[in-house]
């Protein structure tokens, strides 16, 4: 199979320790202060029509800080927006999450699975009921201008979190992660894995994939958005 030859053959399943840490960092990135305060924010300026939080977003300036920042925080903040309906159900699914013996190869498979039934049984009515969360993802998809690999910027969970697998923008995510796996690409590499094992243990990748699976197929926290 093309997709557990990206990882190769003898995976170790992801390490209790490491399974912790992943998780100890998603909710302490979702329940910091400076989290928290965006959220906030993010629900009073989600709450107008599109039209308006576009041209709040559109002249959004921080003084003292570059606009590579500025762009990334947009991101951040419309992510944080489309959270903001079920940020407790989001919580409470990183707190739920228990130790599961499964290799990185074996989760990212299962995302593969995940994204090929959506796109075959995909109902108009699941996007119509979230429509909020629609328009949202596609002003950010709009903006990054095919530049997925931006979403990198951003913290592991909160991209699994926010991105639904109904919406386009997950395969694009899933894409950026299938090119680093890939070990003939000349791709820059998120991680600093040796390139000839060809094996992601503890790295960004591996906790990226680890990220998705928890959300999307561990504990199903995009179900009922």
């Amino acid at each position: 199979d093309k997709d557990t030859a990206l990882l190769g053959r003898r995976q170790q399943p992801v390490e209790l320790l490491t399974w912790n840490i992943w998780q100890s960092k998603g909710l302490s990135y979702f329940m910091s202060k400076r989290t928290l305060r965006l959220v906030s924010g993010g629900s009073l300026i989600f709450s107008a029509p599109k039209a308006q939080w576009g041209q709040v977003l559109r002249r959004l300036r921080v003084s003292g800080v570059n606009d590579d920042d500025i762009f990334i925080e947009k991101m951040e903040l419309l992510l944080l927006g489309c959270l903001t309906s079920r940020w407790t159900r989001v919580i409470e699914g990183v707190m739920s999450v228990s130790y599961k013996s499964i290799t990185v190869s074996e989760q990212y498979e299962e995302l593969c699975k995940l994204l090929l039934q959506r796109c075959k049984s995909l109902k108009q009515s699941e996007i119509a009921l979230n429509s909020k969360v629609e328009e949202t993802l596609e002003y950010l998809t709009e903006m990054l201008e095919s530049r997925f690999h931006l979403l990198w910027k951003l913290p592991p969970a909160l991209t699994a979190a926010a991105i639904p697998s109904w919406s386009p923008l997950f395969g694009r995510y899933l894409g950026e992660i299938e090119k680093q796996l890939k070990p003939d690409l000349s791709t820059t590499r998120c991680c600093s894995c040796d390139k000839d094992l060809n094996e992601h243990k503890d790295c960004e990748l591996a906790e990226r994939v680890w990220c998705l699976y928890v959300f999307h197929i561990f504990c199903r926290c995009h179900q009922t958005i």
